[in-house]
């Protein structure tokens, strides 16, 4: 049930039914709208005509504007819906004293004449038209108005009631309007933050979806790139050939490392098996001449008898001065003198071959100071 205001045109519900009326003004009361749709449904009574914007329902006053009403709404004018709705019958429909039968003649009154009773010369009311036309125009005469019968409504005066608590009812809601058109404004401002915030999320939104689809192209040329590296041939770089000659040389130097260790190994067990071997040999050569010194001493001392002149010895030749001592010895003691001939020194009794290091080895200085003929301090031995 839509009404509005489209070229000076009002859209008024009766009955279930839009009806138009036209030619209406700013100036245009609410009275004048009710006349002139009373007419034109050819109905007579009590009739109000109701405001309703979204189940909310005012009654018009009878000198108030329908247009200018309808402007208040503001924004929410499109929406507003005038109603025609019949309240009632009309007074002139009520009972009235015309229609009363005149008192009785009584017999005291039986010789006044009766009071003729003037008839009353009723104007014919003024009323719009279903179109009003020009305000300037005046409007032509209207018959009379045929007087409807009275009939009794039922429930009138309830319908009335519930009427007027509504009416109540809507005007105080009407005495909120302050309240909800700053509610209004409220929402509205609120709603304009909201857009606002919609408009940067938006901005927001476009800017990381350009800057997702940058890193999606990115990564895909990445990843193009990774492939062709991985299906492309691997050339060796200079720092691997590098590290890979280096690794080789290191690896071949800790190879000889190991062998020249093992090599170290094996000397160092042969030298120690020599050194062991040559102890043995320089003990063994010790014993030997040990026992050889002692031959020799027990065989001169069986041997030896009165001492022969010993050959001249160069000086300072101790091992000389030994033997004539021993010799002089023997010849104090009263032994059985030899010829000269028969005696032997000590270097006679070495052979050539005991100069030369023994065993294929060096000679030991222990060996060397036993067999020099300083330590030699035996006497001569006779050969038989």
């Amino acid at each position: 049930m839509l009404s509005g205001l489209a070229a000076m045109e009002l859209k008024v519900w009766v009955d279930g039914i839009q009806r138009v009326v036209c030619g209406v003004s700013e100036q245009t009361t609410c009275q004048e709208v009710v006349i002139a749709l009373a007419q034109a449904i050819g109905q007579t009574g009590r009739f109000v005509l109701v405001q309703r914007l979204r189940e909310k329902e005012r009654q018009l006053l009878p000198q108030e504007c329908p247009v200018g009403a309808q402007a208040t709404c503001g924004q929410f004018a499109s929406d507003v819906q005038f109603v025609l709705r019949r309240t009632g019958p009309s007074l002139a429909g009520r009972p009235s004293s015309d229609s009363c039968p005149p008192p009785e003649r009584c017999p005291i009154r039986a010789s006044l004449p009766p009071k003729p009773r003037p008839a009353l010369d009723r104007e014919p009311c003024k009323a719009l038209t279903f179109s009003l036309g020009c305000p300037g125009q005046a409007p032509g005469p209207v018959p009379p108005e045929p007087l409807a019968p009275v009939v009794p409504v039922p429930g009138c005066c309830a319908d009335l009631q519930g009427l007027e608590r509504r009416v109540r009812r809507n005007a105080a809601e009407l005495g909120q309007e302050a309240f909800w058109e700053q509610e209004l404004r409220r929402e509205q401002a609120r709603e304009r933050e909201a857009q606002a915030r919609l408009h940067a999320l938006s901005a927001a939104t476009a800017e990381h979806a350009a800057r997702l689809q940058a890193l999606d192209v990115q990564a895909r040329a990445l990843e193009a790139e990774l492939h062709l590296a991985a299906e492309a041939p691997r050339s060796p770089s200079p720092t691997a050939s590098v590290a890979e000659r280096l690794r080789q040389d290191l690896a071949a130097q800790e190879r000889q490392s190991m062998e020249v260790q093992g090599s170290l190994a094996l000397v160092g067990r042969a030298l120690e098996a020599a050194e062991h071997a040559l102890q043995a040999q320089a003990q063994e050569l010790e014993e030997l001449n040990r026992e050889l010194r002692q031959c020799n001493l027990q065989q001169f001392i069986q041997q030896t008898g009165a001492a022969l002149p010993l050959p001249p010895r160069p000086d300072g030749d101790p091992a000389g001065t030994q033997v004539r001592a021993v010799l002089e010895g023997g010849q104090v003691s009263g032994g059985p003198a030899q010829p000269q001939a028969d005696l032997l020194f000590p270097q006679d009794l070495l052979p050539p071959a005991r100069e030369e290091p023994l065993m294929g080895g060096p000679r030991s200085p222990a060996l060397v100071s036993s067999l020099s003929p300083e330590s030699m301090s035996v006497s001569p031995v006779w050969m038989g």
